[in-house]
């Protein structure tokens, strides 16, 4: 949730700066590519941390494979249908984002 949270907050300070410093130059598609690509990179770091946890010949338990999905998830209770939860929430966000990215772009055309 925190990670959510500081996200949200650093783009949307982005997206008031550059919409300050461009006013009628700026696009709302343009600042939601920062959006998508982060929202991407952390789907993958999501993936990767629910495959090593799915498959128990590559390690001796559960654990975190990198830090964005530690920043994610957190400490608390994990498992493998929490991970894959994790995982499917974000694919869900950076389709919905890409989607809104498409309509955005296709109408100021």
């Amino acid at each position: 949730m925190g990670f959510l949270l500081i996200t949200l907050f650093l783009w949307g300070g982005y997206t008031f700066l550059m919409k300050r410093k461009y006013s009628k130059e700026f696009l709302l598609s343009r600042a939601l590519i920062l959006l998508i690509f982060i929202c991407l990179i952390s789907s993958v770091c999501l993936g990767i941390n629910y495959i090593a946890s799915a498959v128990p010949a590559l390690n001796d338990g559960i654990g975190m494979h990198n830090f964005l999905a530690y920043c994610i998830i957190g400490e608390d209770n994990w498992s493998t249908k929490l991970f894959k939860n994790y995982f499917d929430i974000s694919i869900y966000i950076s389709l919905f984002l890409t989607f809104i990215y498409a309509v955005l772009t296709l109408s100021k055309k």
